[in-house]
């Protein structure tokens, strides 16, 4: 049997390893060619860049040549690991019959390399988040809720006599901003007596135009125009109770301003088309009746949902100091 000591001297002496750059290996390595150089200007060229200077390139040429070398070490040093691991599977599963390998000289293959790996962009970095712990997080939380707890507790508690002015000043702040939401309600209060008179004065007009046929106007056409004709007179006195703020009479003049544009509608819209359209005067009758019926919307609009007009008619409740 092998003396131990023999066959560990062996299987030591084979996987010691052997630095390839240490070696007796002279590579030839590609140098970079002209017409690599003029890709490389044409590639520059295109990206709207200055042209390589002679500086330039002669760093392309050493980095070029850099890149080869670096690889040739790390490709002839795999090969020398894996021949190594080979030799001492050989030596422990053989010791009798193992015979070492006469070392070859290494030639070491060189890589080709792109010379266009040389303008090659590095992968930018992926965005880094802050980590935050989520029980730091919470104490932080908590830590301000206390702090604004804390600061409440150093408010002094005011005194009745600060309460009232406080109340008092609040009670004055509300009454000057209702004192200019009225005043802006009295602008608009003119503008809807205009209109609501005008709307009067049309619907009134629009009762006594022509029919196409004179035998129309004894049945129920020739009602609803007597109650249009009532109506314009009753929109045209209402309307300057809007200007006048007569509180009591509000609501009724809301209703006639709505009663008067639903009959506008049914049977307004029958009685236009059928007997006053194709009549004489019947261009007359159509303006009359368009005019009447937007004029009656606007004031009924207006009065229902203007907080404007609204405040000039609660203003005379306003006590003043």
């Amino acid at each position: 049997m092998d003396d131990p000591k023999s066959l560990e001297a062996q299987l030591l002496g084979d996987m010691t390893y052997s630095d390839p750059r240490r070696q007796n290996v002279q590579p030839q390595y590609q140098e970079l060619s002209d017409e690599q150089i003029a890709i490389l200007q044409q590639q520059r060229a295109a990206a709207g860049q200055p042209p390589y200077t002679e500086e330039e390139i002669a760093d392309l040429k050493a980095e070029f040549i850099n890149r080869q070398r670096i690889q040739a070490q790390e490709a002839a040093i795999a090969a020398q690991a894996a021949a190594q691991q080979q030799a001492a599977a050989a030596l422990l599963s053989e010791p009798e019959t193992y015979q070492q390998q006469e070392k070859k000289p290494v030639h070491e293959a060189l890589p080709q390399v792109d010379a266009s790996a040389l303008l090659e962009e590095p992968a930018p970095e992926a965005p880094r988040s802050a980590a935050f712990n989520q029980e730091d997080l919470e104490a932080a939380k908590r830590a301000a809720a206390k702090r604004a707890s804390d600061s409440l507790k150093d408010i002094p508690e005011r005194t009745a006599e600060e309460q009232k002015r406080a109340r008092e000043d609040m009670a004055l702040l509300r009454l000057q901003q209702q004192e200019a939401l009225a005043e802006k309600g009295f602008g608009v209060s003119i503008a809807m007596t205009v209109i609501g008179a005008l709307s009067g004065v049309c619907t009134f007009l629009y009762s006594t135009g022509a029919y196409s046929d004179a035998s129309m106007k004894n049945g129920a056409f020739g009602f609803f125009d007597k109650i249009y004709m009532l109506l314009g007179v009753l929109l045209f006195i209402l309307s300057f109770t809007i200007v006048t703020r007569v509180k009591k009479i509000k609501g009724l003049t809301s209703g006639i301003f709505i009663l008067t544009s639903i009959l506008l509608f049914i049977p307004g819209i029958v009685q236009l088309i059928s007997v006053k359209a194709g009549a004489e005067g019947g261009v007359r009758s159509i303006i009359f009746y368009i005019l009447a019926i937007i004029g009656c919307l606007t004031v009924t609009f207006t009065l229902s949902t203007s907080d404007k007009l609204n405040a000039y008619y609660k203003k005379s409740d306003i006590i003043y100091d």
